[in-house]
């Protein structure tokens, strides 16, 4: 199997959806840009007041639309909708991302290494699933990592 095809496989990519909150930034999308050089499926979720500015850019079938707008509470409601969403399509957990993350690295021995597949949402995943007390994990942002 060639090497993009088998990044892009179900094996190298999340069990679990993905969610990136957006809010203002239908030009940029930088996340999303970054998901699907990695051939990670994955909804971004919008107001509906931007609808139409994120529809223009890219496929509606990845956008999921807010039922509320404006609302004042920063990405707080936006999350708590996600989190019924995935619930109610049938998902034990979801991934929550920002709509500001211009790629993933993972560290190994002091390096950086770019991520270019699913694979490291789905070791997250696989390294969770060990245990039965875990109610939440997460990726470290860039800024705290050393290395090169």
């Amino acid at each position: 199997m060639r090497a993009d095809m088998l990044a892009r496989s179900t094996l190298m990519n999340p069990e679990h959806p993905v969610y990136i909150v957006s809010k203002g930034r239908w030009e940029s999308r930088l996340t999303a840009r970054v998901l699907d050089r990695m051939g990670v499926d994955y909804k971004m979720v919008v107001e509906d007041v931007e609808w139409n500015r994120y529809a223009e850019r890219m496929p509606a079938d990845k956008l999921l639309r807010l039922p509320f707008s404006d609302l004042g509470q920063g990405s707080i409601p936006a999350r708590n909708w996600i989190w019924e969403h995935a619930i109610e399509s049938g998902a034990s957990s979801h991934w929550v991302l920002d709509d500001n993350i211009e790629g993933f690295n993972r560290l190994n021995r002091n390096t950086k290494y770019v991520v270019h597949s699913g694979a490291m949402f789905k070791a997250a995943e696989d390294f969770v699933a060990r245990y039965e007390n875990v109610a939440l994990e997460a990726v470290s942002i860039d800024e705290l990592m050393k290395g090169a």
